[in-house]
């Protein structure tokens, strides 16, 4: 798509709430119009107070919705044209829809496939899956059909004129094995801004005589917390730890309280939630910081491995290999996080752990409403254990806390367990991470790479809309060695 080029394009997503697609889209906004281009922003609700609006047109029907009609979906679609052609002054060239196979709105692939049925050029951005863990939301669309085989032909609708794009090599690997055409999918890897952080950790009002550790997350339960009281437990006489946020989900924070009354317990240096009462401000926690700590077991592009750096704090933590693959590949060295932490199996007990295995396995398949393979729990259990020991970040909260409980009682038994590396780097080091991740992730680095699908799009030819059958992008995420007890448990 060459700057002489001016295009008329149209951005939908359910809402433009505070978040990481949010700021894609803001992004993606920005250097579109700084390049000439018109961009009309469709969404759900109007932004928060204080939030940019311009270019925003609000629509409800996009807001989340579990339940309509196929007629309501065709309205929808129209209403969408009416409304972007009043905003850009004439149709729009290009659909660049994000996250509309998440099932937040069970009417988004039907209106998609209609407007791809009229032969509009549409690029679906898929920044988070039904599929991996979020069963409830994929059982609302699959509901949402009169028939099976309505829901196998519209979720992820093809043509020639229907793009994809993902944020990171693995879901883009992931469509690509289900079936998806290369030419008709894409990689746009997110943009990491500036962070105007003023604060040092010489200035920080707490743990002066020790060292300060912030995981800015909030803490529900694939971030992992129990792994947090580990480190804590480990390398607690030297490092405070702490979290940002406690969840928003009243489901989620009862396990997240537990969490921090088990802190209290055991006394571990941690607090959990310490910028939601607003008395520190989270851009001075990280800049109190001495490095930041991830225990996160699944993440979508990964922003907390590489934002701190850019922030001049190191990341320690658990690595997620699947995702840290391609910051490898732009030559940004992820050699300071660890893989797994090996406990013994003897711990936990054979018995229990398979029947949790078992339990876990039925719940997530039933979800889906598929068939359980065979040997389903021998995979698991292969896949996770090694040479009789077993990775903590794999458990749920009972076994964790098990754990937890033994090695306080018996510090000796800190011996048994793979003790995870903690190793400040020096200035060097950090600037020189800085300046790798700046290079890569540029705002100008992810126009020139959105301009550049952009134009695959809008060159491509109109077709006959077909579908990918749902199961084939189901089996890439529901199989047994990829589940885990504290997110499918």
């Amino acid at each position: 798509m060459a700057d002489k080029e001016k295009r008329r394009i149209a951005m939908v997503h359910y809402h433009l709430r505070r978040g990481g697609v949010t700021r894609v889209i803001e992004a993606a906004r920005d250097v579109l119009v700084a390049s000439g281009h018109q961009v009309v922003i469709l969404s759900g609700e109007a932004p928060l107070p204080g939030a940019r609006s311009e270019g925003v047109r609000v629509i409800p029907a996009l807001n989340y919705r579990r339940t309509g009609s196929t007629v309501v979906a065709e309205s929808l679609a129209e209403e969408m044209k009416r409304e972007a052609t009043a905003a850009l002054g004439g149709a729009p060239e290009l659909w660049h829809f994000h996250n509309s196979t998440l099932a937040k709105n069970v009417l988004f692939p039907s209106a998609i496939r209609e407007l791809a049925i009229q032969g509009e050029r549409v690029l679906l951005q898929i920044h988070d899956f039904s599929e991996d863990g979020r069963p409830g939301n994929y059982t609302s669309q699959r509901s949402f059909f009169d028939s099976q085989s309505s829901f196998e032909e519209t979720l992820y609708p093809t043509a020639r004129q229907i793009h994809y794009a993902t944020i990171n090599r693995r879901d883009h690997d992931f469509l690509r094995a289900a079936g998806i055409s290369a030419s008709n999918l894409h990689v746009i890897p997110n943009a990491i801004p500036d962070l105007a952080v003023k604060s040092r950790p010489e200035d920080r009002p707490f743990s002066r005589d020790k060292l300060f550790a912030f995981y800015p997350t909030r803490g529900i339960r694939r971030k992992n917390i129990g792994e947090l009281l580990l480190l804590a437990l480990i390398y607690g006489e030297r490092v405070d730890f702490a979290t940002s946020m406690r969840p928003e989900n009243p489901e989620w924070q009862e396990a997240h309280d537990e969490w921090g009354r088990l802190a209290d317990e055991l006394e571990l240096p941690v607090t959990l939630g310490l910028a939601d009462d607003g008395r520190y401000p989270f851009l001075d926690l990280l800049g109190w910081s001495d490095f930041v700590v991830t225990t996160s077991i699944a993440e979508g592009f990964g922003l907390a491995f590489l934002e701190p750096w850019i922030a001049g704090k190191p990341v320690m933590g658990r690595d997620l290999p699947e995702i840290t693959r391609d910051f490898k590949a732009n030559g940004i060295s992820m050699d300071n996080l660890y893989q797994r932490i090996d406990v013994p199996c003897e711990w936990l007990g054979e018995a229990d752990l398979s029947a949790a295995v078992e339990s876990m396995l039925r719940r997530s398949y039933l979800a889906y409403d598929s068939p359980i393979p065979r040997g389903a729990v021998k995979q698991t259990l292969k896949a996770w254990i090694h040479r009789g020991r077993i990775d903590f970040g794999v458990l749920s909260e009972p076994f964790q806390t098990r754990i937890l409980r033994k090695l306080r009682e018996d510090p000796a038994a800190l011996d048994q367990i793979s003790i995870p590396p903690l190793s400040l780097c020096s200035a060097r080091e950090i600037a020189e991470k800085r300046e790798r991740i700046r290079e890569a992730y540029s705002l100008e680095r992810y126009s020139v790479r959105l301009a550049e699908v952009y134009g695959r799009v809008l060159l491509s030819s109109i077709g006959k809309v077909g579908f990918l059958p749902t199961r084939k992008v189901l089996v890439q995420f529901l199989n047994p060695s990829r589940l885990n007890l504290l997110r499918n448990g």
